[in-house]
């Protein structure tokens, strides 16, 4: 590793501690470079400023920007659809339970749009389009876009509550008991799906498309 590479990934790992102990109020140029012992020149420099900073550090932590080929590759395309859905929410779960930096990050996002969250937000749309799209349109059955949004947001809103709230609904959001309950009605809900999103593999269903849902 370089010296560059080095400071990088002080810097770096200075505002991930930041994050955590101060939430995003306290985050910024200044607080972040005295923490890593470095000039904030050089965040100037090798980040272009805070939001280069954010959108690297983003980069590793979160689920949609370090994942964005998530249903890319080949082996991807031999699961049903309905398999990626639910890997993709048990991998949104376990990400944000087991990130308490990034959960600061996702509540900051929801009540301040300037422009460090709102390149944030945009990429994660656009990441999770990506995904999204591959999966919709393979059955006239259900609205597969709307149906992951309310699912995927469901997981996200409980546990950033749960910073606050220890309950939601009698169900614990601060126990593994209480988010077992929780997974288990995710599958469920991920059960409901239409049996060919459960049955065959997004590569069959892929080809039943027309030349012209394939274009689009």
């Amino acid at each position: 590793m370089s010296r560059r590479e080095r400071t990088e990934r002080a810097i770096l790992q200075a505002l991930e501690d930041q994050i955590r102990e101060t939430g995003m109020a306290g985050v910024g140029v200044n607080s972040v470079a005295k923490r890593a012992g470095v000039s904030k020149e050089l965040i100037y420099r090798y980040f272009d400023g805070m939001p280069g900073l954010m959108m690297a550090w983003m980069q590793e932590q979160d689920f949609w920007t370090k994942r964005a080929n998530v249903v890319k590759n080949d082996e991807s395309s031999e699961q049903t659809p309905a398999a990626l859905i639910l890997a993709m929410l048990r991998e949104q779960m376990d990400g944000l339970a087991n990130n308490q930096a990034l959960c600061e990050v996702r509540r900051w996002e929801l009540i301040e749009r300037n422009e460090v969250s709102a390149k944030l937000a945009d990429r994660r749309e656009s990441a999770a389009r990506a995904f999204i799209d591959r999966v919709d349109g393979l059955t006239d059955d259900v609205d597969v876009p709307a149906v992951v949004s309310i699912m995927l947001a469901g997981i996200l809103y409980l546990m950033l509550r749960s910073k606050t709230e220890e309950y939601f609904l009698g169900v614990s959001l601060r126990t593994p008991e209480g988010w077992d309950r929780l997974w288990k009605a995710t599958q469920h809900l991920t059960g409901a799906l239409p049996p060919d999103l459960k049955e065959q593999s997004l590569r069959s269903l892929e080809t039943r498309r027309t030349p012209k849902e394939t274009d689009q």
